[in-house]
């Protein structure tokens, strides 16, 4: 048997109970297309795995292949995914027939069909139905919208998953539509757990605003006594709050010991006549009982990171009374019975994407509802209006002027969330009678800790995929390293720790909001700058997203990859466009994620999402980078330059815009490299777009060194860009987005191809190769590789960050040399050799780091982990 190459994140011996599936890299040529799988335990036997491919190196090799798995493989702490010359599986566990689907779990689930209300129609679990479907309901400036579904397909179908994918719209009464939704239901085989994932398009103006958005999932209860109806809420850290419609423990007399434990075990309970106990009014059992109020809602709400309140109420028109209270809910509820059992549903990130609410309604009718908000009715309306007036700044001077100030690019009326998106996941797990304390406090770690299987990062390494950007740490390869190793390994670790403690701290959390950090510290009044300009939330800038995915490559920890995950989660949802005037593009940072008016590809750049999307396979992620292969297109709505290089957009060629290389080409490069790899639709053209787009940058006179240039973005021709835009210039933006990581895979990757041999050596040797040699080399290299000095000023010029470029060329030219004075160019200024990495405890018992700016703390740790790769052993 092959080495262990696939471990979980954080073991779990759950795990797998609710199914999960992750991607495995390949080395070039090693298994073809059609290749099937399969994985080994500790038990020795190997189990064949379903396969889709979603990636190839060019010689049509596999590249990436994602699986999955659920309980019946057995846990281990790690295992051995391989080629099989296995079947598939013959045994039928999965099914879908006449629009149900039917697994070996006992679960069954009726899809809707398209028109209709319903996410799905029933979900049966070992024959009892426990729910009789599920619907999105919505509030716009406080009008309802119910859901009207427009198509209902089976995604993906395998013997170990079935996804359904739902799509639809939320309307009004009068017919208006908004908020148009996907969403995704996975169901595992061997597992009784359904996974939801809920996309939506925020395509409404501030003058609408979101007043609550929910999920809601109906549940039989005809037939039980009031008394044998449970109601489960997740408290914190795995709490339960347990409470019955109709409680017969606190009552004086009647109930008996034995009724009054089996009720609270969430048994059934008999009452018998001649068992109760009387008072000394006499009252019968049944007249007792109609004195006892039965409790037909109750509701968590959870209005920010730190309190949660459950109330319950008997009527409508009755009072709240209040239950318990918190500070940061699970997110899970059970609503069912003792004899028929019912449904546990819950919701990933409730507290940290507060305000989020869970009702429980219709208790004491023949059928209840559990409404899982993912946004609060109770909360105030969702405010996306701009955080100031204008201030003036209505002319690109003005504007120009304010950006010198606050940092701020404003520019009226783009400052709007239309078009932005959020996605939420939740976890219905079916039930034939009322669980236990203990299986809904597991239910709800589930739901709080996805279960992850990740590959081991060592033999990710050797298949050679996100090529030459990280390599794993001496705790993973088991090396002595370094000093210098050593001291770069702890700045790392510290600059993780802190950002971890400040989200935290700073509770950086919200609908919108968790995922994100914030991008300068202020010393002075000792807060991060949230409410100055370009000074507050991060929005990717610099790359922060790619430092903790490569950091998570290198050191494989759950905590990085949690980081990561959410703020991929958020980037590629809030920070980026999926509809309207500036699809496409995402916004720089501001004090509003959707606040600034350079809208860019620099922030939607697939680069920061591909590692999350080849790792897990997420449909989602997946779906965001296909859609983002045609972005070139946004460079016609919306030229970058046009406030300080003012042209007429008529005088341009026809079919070309304006375009920067780093900054526009580099996340193109990304989008087109991905989709050749993954074959999505319409890949051939991206190939020949970015062959294209490389030859194109060759060809003009400076290289990458024109900075700006015209761009055809239906042919990837390259034209230099007309006056008044500079002949040359140097930007150490341009090389700040992933560029050289992005760079660095497609040499890598097309140069495999005859097809494109020729051009990936000419953009190498003529381009890429002389602007990395010459940036940090000063001004007699630059005039010989350019013709021109570079006119960065040392305070602008981020040589730490270019250091990588010097090391792509020690590398390149085996230069001991070169490498050497690639560390030193690292050392020498952003956390430089002399940085005091001073964090300070403050008196409110919180910490502080003067110093910090993610800009800074992000290129420290992307140009570090390059180096790791690229020259370690010259350190």
């Amino acid at each position: 048997m092959a080495p262990k190459n696939l471990k979980w994140l954080q073991p779990s011996k759950d795990g797998l109970s609710p199914g999960t599936s992750f991607g495995m890299p390949w080395a070039r040529g090693v298994h073809q297309s059609g290749q099937r799988f399969s994985i080994t335990g500790d038990n020795g036997k190997p189990y064949p795995l379903d396969s889709r491919e979603t990636a190839f190196w060019p010689d049509g090799s596999l590249k990436w292949t994602a699986h999955s798995v659920a309980g019946d493989i057995g846990y281990s702490d790690s295992y051995t995914v391989e080629a099989s010359p296995a079947a598939e599986r013959k045994e039928e566990v999965m099914s879908v027939v006449n629009n149900k689907i039917t697994t070996v779990s006992g679960l069954v689930l009726e899809l809707s069909k398209a028109g209709s209300a319903s996410l799905f129609q029933k979900l049966t679990f070992q024959g009892k139905v426990v729910s009789t479907g599920a619907t999105i309901i919505a509030s716009i400036n406080k009008e309802p919208y119910t859901t009207k579904t427009n198509s209902v397909v089976v995604e993906n179908a395998t013997f170990s998953r079935i996804v359904v994918k739902v799509s639809g719209v939320a309307i009004s009464s009068s017919g208006e539509e908004h908020l148009p939704f996907d969403v995704r239901i996975y169901i595992f085989q061997n597992s009784s757990t359904l996974k939801i994932v809920h996309s939506f398009i925020h395509d409404l103006e501030a003058e609408q605003p979101l007043t609550s958005l929910g999920l809601t999932f109906s549940i039989p209860l005809k037939g039980s006594e009031m008394y044998n109806r449970h109601v489960r809420l997740g408290g914190s850290n795995g709490s339960i709050v347990s409470e019955e419609v109709l409680g017969l423990s606190g009552l004086r007399y009647g109930p008996t010991t034995q009724n009054r434990v089996d009720q609270t075990d969430g048994k059934p309970v008999t009452l018998k006549a001649d068992e109760w106990v009387k008072f000394k009014t006499g009252a019968d059992m049944h007249s007792a009982l109609g004195f006892v109020p039965t409790w037909d809602a109750y509701t968590l709400s959870q209005l920010s990171s730190d309190g949660f309140t459950v109330k319950k109420r008997t009527k409508e028109e009755c009072a709240w009374v209040k239950v318990t209270g918190g500070g940061r809910a699970d997110g899970t509820a059970y609503v069912g019975t003792a004899t028929d059992g019912g449904l546990a549903v819950g919701m990933s990130n409730f507290w940290e994407r507060y305000p989020t609410q869970l009702d429980l309604s219709g208790l004491t009718k023949d059928e209840g509802e559990v409404t899982v908000w993912l946004y609060s009715p109770l909360a105030e309306p969702l405010d996306t209006r701009p955080f100031h007036d204008g201030l003036g700044m209505d002319t690109y001077p003005k504007q120009l002027e304010g950006l010198d100030v606050t940092y701020e690019d404003h520019e009226p009326g783009f400052s709007t969330a239309n078009g932005i998106a959020r996605t939420n996941t939740l976890c219905l797990k079916p039930y034939a009678a009322t669980p236990s304390r203990q299986d809904l406090s597991a239910f709800s770690s589930l739901v709080r800790e996805t279960p992850r299987l990740v590959p081991e990062a060592a033999y990710m390494h050797s298949t050679g995929v996100f090529h030459g950007s990280w390599s794993p740490s001496h705790t993973i390869s088991n090396y002595s390293p370094r000093e210098g190793e050593k001291a770069i390994e702890s700045n790392l670790s510290t600059l993780f720790s802190f950002y971890t403690n400040q989200i935290s701290q700073q509770r950086w959390y919200g609908f919108f909001d968790h995922g994100d950090i914030q991008h300068t510290y202020d010393p002075h009044r000792h807060a991060w700058r949230y409410d100055v300009g370009g000074f507050a939330w991060d929005n990717s800038e610099l790359s922060t997203d790619l430092w903790l995915w490569l950091y998570f490559l290198h050191t494989g920890r759950a905590d990085v990859f949690k980081i990561a995950e959410a703020m991929t989660q958020h980037t590629s949802e809030v920070d980026i466009y999926h509809s309207g005037r500036f699809k496409g593009f995402g916004t720089r940072h501001g004090v509003q994620h959707w606040s600034d008016s350079s809208k860019q590809l620099r922030i939607s750049s697939v680069a920061f999402r591909r590692i999350y999307y080849y790792l897990t396979g997420d449909e989602r992620i997946g779906e965001i980078i296909e859609e983002l292969s045609g972005s070139q297109e946004a460079l016609f709505t919306l030229d970058a330059h046009r406030k300080v290089q003012a042209k007429d957009a008529d005088a341009l060629p026809e079919g070309f815009a304006m375009a920067n290389i780093g900054l526009d080409c580099g996340p193109l490069m990304s989008s087109w490299l991905t989709a050749w790899e993954r074959r999505s639709p319409g890949w051939e053209k991206c190939k020949s777009l970015l062959m294209k787009l490389l030859a194109g940058i060759t060809a003009l006179p400076h290289g990458i060194g024109n900075n700006a240039m015209l761009l055809n973005p239906s042919t990837g021709e390259v034209r230099p860009a007309p006056p008044p835009t500079p002949d040359h210039a140097i930007s150490h933006l341009s090389m700040l987005f992933g560029f050289p990581e992005i760079v660095g895979e497609v040499l890598d990757y097309a140069a495999q191809d005859p097809d494109c041999k020729d051009t990936i050596s000419a953009f190498k040797t003529k381009t890429w190769l002389p602007y990395c040699r010459a940036y940090n080399a000063g001004p007699e290299v630059q005039l010989k590789e350019f013709g021109f000095v570079f006119d960065v000023g040392l305070d602008d010029s981020w040589r730490q960050s270019h250091s990588t470029l010097t090391a792509a060329v020690a590398v390149e030219e085996k230069s001991e040399e070169i490498a050497r004075r690639a560390w030193e160019e690292f050392g020498s200024d952003g956390y430089g050799k002399d940085h005091e990495w001073t964090i300070e405890e403050m008196d409110d018992g919180g910490e502080e780091a003067k110093w910090i700016t993610t800009n800074e703390a992000a290129r420290y740790g992307v140009s570090a982990l390059a180096n790791l790769a690229k020259i370690r052993e010259f350190l």
